[in-house]
């Protein structure tokens, strides 16, 4: 009897295809889905481009079941919505894909399934739940700026995702759910918001960081001084401390010297 994983990897792999490497793609070049960071973070050490293209599907799956349904606690997720949260985690990160199920419950989205996630999903209607993630997976895509590129592809696969999670959270058959004439390309493109862009500093900004810190260090003096200043301009203070200055350089230069041991 197939398993919760093997009967809901079956239908994400199906989206993620065989070989990819789209110039749009934050993913890169991927295989089976498996982006080469992916793999590099399995492996423990960067993996090469000719590695990433020779993974095998067997490798894949068994990186899939660690790294994404272990980590998004399919197992325990009831029917359907194993399936909404797995290819959501797969397509833009399973952290990601388990505080939007978080947010959709109420509960604090921490990005990990605990005691308190599960009490929620028990008191959810299943159905009612698939149609919130999709829906709430559909606001997130629409907000990236690759969606003009593989929108179409992601929209078709989440109307699938949608059609045969419903169909499992009924008791259904997933697979009984027609699969759509033609696969957009694209689908299969990681849902991933950009990287956040390294900014240079300019010659202007340096200079004000600058004067910023020397602001920092000098306020605190120049505090001191107002409100100390009848006492530190005071012949008196200032012949005492003169003195203690003196007496201060005299113990320095009069410190002996370390005597070398003989040869």
């Amino acid at each position: 009897m197939a398993s919760k994983f093997d009967i809901c990897h079956v239908i994400t792999a199906k989206w993620e295809g065989g070989w990819s490497d789209h110039a749009a793609d934050p993913g890169g070049k991927t295989m089976y889905g498996i982006t080469q960071g992916t793999l590099s973070a399995y492996y423990g050490r960067p993996a090469s481009v000719a590695e990433i293209r020779g993974l095998s599907k067997e490798t894949a799956k068994a990186i899939y079941r660690s790294e994404y349904w272990d980590r998004v606690a399919g197992d325990v997720l009831p029917a359907g919505v194993d399936l909404c949260v797995y290819d959501f985690g797969v397509n833009s990160g399973p952290s990601r894909a388990v505080k939007s199920l978080q947010a959709a419950l109420g509960v604090k989205a921490d990005g990990w399934i605990g005691d308190l996630t599960m009490t929620a999903i028990r008191k959810t209607d299943a159905r009612k739940l698939v149609n919130t993630l999709c829906d709430r997976r559909m606001a997130f895509l629409r907000g990236l700026p690759t969606f003009a590129v593989f929108g179409r592809g992601w929209t078709n696969r989440i109307n699938d995702i949608r059609a045969r999670a419903l169909k499992m959270a009924a008791g259904g058959n997933p697979v009984a759910v027609p699969a759509p004439a033609i696969v957009p390309p694209g689908s299969n493109a990681k849902a991933e918001p950009a990287a956040v862009e390294q900014k240079t500093v300019s010659p202007e900004q340096k200079i004000g960081g600058t004067a910023g810190a020397v602001a920092l260090v000098l306020g605190p003096v120049a505090a001191f001084w107002r409100d100390n200043k009848d006492v530190l301009s005071d012949p008196l203070f200032l012949g005492v401390a003169g003195v203690l200055a003196v007496v201060v350089v005299i113990l320095v230069l009069r410190r002996p010297k370390a005597v070398e041991a003989a040869p």
